[in-house]
């Protein structure tokens, strides 16, 4: 009976903290929504989210979103053996929406090799307006020798580009990282 009744008690105890736990939970996930908010201001992010919730006449000086050309480009620092390409050179991309393209390349040497790309806009003033979330240039990239790999590039036009601006030519110029062997892939 005395250990029917220290068993009840023991169960009473861990559902106790078990409820503390899941309260603790709760709470934790209820503060992550001002974390989170505080993340995309930082990082910019909250600009896309902005930027997407408004309507067109709004973010550009009242006239609706118009589309733009975009051209992809990439060019290789002379003696990288590397060939870089879009897969898609042309596009046309209405400000506020995702867009993915993706790069392929390839390591034509029999070494291993570590490149870093570095994106450059034309006109450069599109660039603050173009908003990268993924893309190959944000870190070092390394190769095996012979291999090749496509790379997503996702980003969205701000829709309070001007009208001025009706083509944004997206370039990479990639460059070797000598004595970098040890870069992650």
């Amino acid at each position: 009976m005395e250990a029917a009744a220290k068993q009840g008690r023991s169960n009473r105890q861990l559902m106790k903290k078990l409820a503390v736990v899941a309260l603790l939970m709760f709470v934790f996930a209820w503060g992550l929504i001002p974390l989170y908010k505080v993340v995309c201001e930082v990082t910019g992010l909250n600009d896309v989210v902005k930027a997407d919730s408004l309507d067109d006449t709004a973010t550009n000086g009242g006239a609706a979103a118009h589309e733009v050309d975009m051209t992809f480009d990439a060019t290789v620092q002379a003696g990288l053996p590397w060939q870089v390409r879009p897969l898609q050179t042309r596009l046309k991309v209405k400000p506020g929406q995702f867009v993915q393209v993706e790069y392929e390349i390839t390591n034509a040497s029999g070494q291993r090799v570590v490149g870093q790309a570095i994106p450059r806009y034309l006109p450069a003033a599109a660039g603050e307006y173009v908003k990268k979330l993924e893309c190959f240039c944000f870190r070092q990239q390394a190769f095996a020798p012979g291999e090749t790999r496509r790379f997503p590039v996702v980003f969205v036009v701000d829709k309070r580009l001007p009208a001025s601006i009706d083509s944004i030519t997206l370039a990479y110029t990639v460059f070797d990282v000598p004595g970098n062997a040890g870069a992650g892939s």
